[in-house]
Order: structure tokens, then sequence, then C-alpha cells
């Protein structure tokens, strides 16, 4: 997907993310932060200091709410974001809401192939990619992101990802994407490609969705994901899946 297209839809972000109100997706991203403070936690308990890094940090909801969930001063958050729109409406909302001076939004390209020189400087980190970010990126480029991710991270950090349930598509896609309209636009009837697992519409937003084992060959890893579950008419469906590259003591 290109750059001017995520600048398109940044206005709209939130109003599909962070502010929706659809019971699925706040289901989805409450149960996906839990997981994620649940993990940085642990490490905090094992590290004086140390960063997290947000790829595709988008307007700043994961950083925030981890911010205030893991009430730790010594803790840096870099969110990593191409679009200016994107970069703007999260340094807007710390500046307005939020107010964290431990909290940096940086602009890169996700798949210039020298990124990590850029967090040469950053020891101990957690480096994540979220809520399918990484389904957004070019195959060419995606191991080698995935790469730069754990050279990020370093032999005593942790990398993770997130990515949507792409063992179930036809069931989870159609109930992730009609509630996010207002960002992706329009539903076309061919938008779901069952077969292979890819969200497209006519006007270039375009998602790959991954099966568990595919998730865990990109990450090079033989851990099992953390399922982010949600209850729909008393039923327990696996919505996506938090991936670490390593066992967390």
């Amino acid at each position: 997907m290109d750059h001017k297209l995520w600048d398109d839809l940044a206005a709209d972000y939130d109003k599909s993310v962070e502010d929706n109100q659809t019971p699925i997706i706040t289901n989805y991203l409450n149960r996906e932060i839990e997981i994620l403070t649940s993990i940085c936690s642990n490490i905090a308990n094992h590290n004086k200091n140390f960063s997290i890094i947000d790829m595709g940090a988008g307007t700043g909801r994961v950083l925030f709410a981890l911010d205030k969930n893991l009430k730790n001063n010594s803790i840096k958050f870099v969110g990593v974001e191409v679009s200016e729109p994107m970069l703007r409406r999260a340094n807007q909302k710390n500046q307005t809401h939020y107010t964290s001076s431990n909290i940096e939004f940086l602009k890169h390209d996700l798949t210039e192939s020298n990124l990590p020189e850029y967090f040469e400087s950053i020891e101990n980190a957690i480096v994540m990619c979220l809520y399918n970010t990484l389904g957004v990126i070019p195959s060419d480029k995606r191991q080698m992101f995935v790469d730069n991710m754990r050279r990020i991270a370093g032999d005593d950090g942790l990398t993770i990802i997130t990515t949507f349930n792409g063992d179930d598509f036809a069931f989870v896609a159609p109930k992730m994407y009609h509630p996010m309209l207002p960002m992706i636009k329009q539903i076309d009837d061919n938008s779901f490609d069952e077969k292979n697992r890819i969200f497209q519409n006519n006007l270039g937003f375009r998602s790959q969705w991954f099966k568990q084992n595919e998730s865990k060959s990109l990450l090079r890893t033989d851990v099992d994901p953390i399922p982010i579950d949600v209850t729909i008419d008393g039923e327990i469906h696996t919505f996506g899946n938090v991936f670490v590259d390593r066992k967390i003591k």
C-alpha cells in the first residue's frame, strides 16, 4: 500500500479503530492491550530501563495505552510512522490529552533496509508491530522488516507481532472490516479473497492475513501465540494472535 493512501486514511483512522464503539472492535482492542500490558510488565520486572518501539504506530493508540497502564517513568516509548497526517494526529493527542514526556514519534519508512541504523543507541527494546500492520507491508519486504525488528530488539530484547486470525479468515474478516468502513471507505463484492486470505478494495486498501504457522515462520519462532479472543453470542472466537520471538521467563 502506498504512503499517500495512508495519508488519506489518517483523518478517519481513529473513528475506525481507537474510537470505534462496535463491541467486536472494542473487545478486540481491549484484549490486545491486556496481553501487551502483561508482557511488558513482565519485562519491566527484570529490566530497570528499556524502550518500547511501536512500528506503524498510527495515531499512537497502543503507546498511550501502555504508558497509562504500566505507570513506569523509566520506560521510553517510541512510535514509528511514515504518514505525516498520522504523526500530526499522534502528537496533537499527546499535547492535548496525554501530555506524556516519555513518548516520542518518529517518521521512518518501515520498508527501509537500513531501518535498524536509526535505533543503534537503544538497548533492551521491545519492538512491536500490531493490528495486522504486517499485512500491509509489501510481501517482498515483509521478511526483511521482521528481521530488522529483531535486530533493533537485540539479543536481550523482545519482538512482538499481532496479526488477525488468517486461520479463520472467512468468519473473522467481515466482522472486522465492516465496522472499519469510516477508514477503508468501501467494501466491494470481491473484497474478501478467502483462498489467499486478502482483504482489498478498489480504492487501493489491501491487507494480507496470516495463518499461525506463517506468522511464526516470519518471526522465526517456535513459541505458540497468545490468542486475542472475542465472545460473540456466547461463543469464543479467536480474532487475532500475539506472537513473540522468544519465551518470556
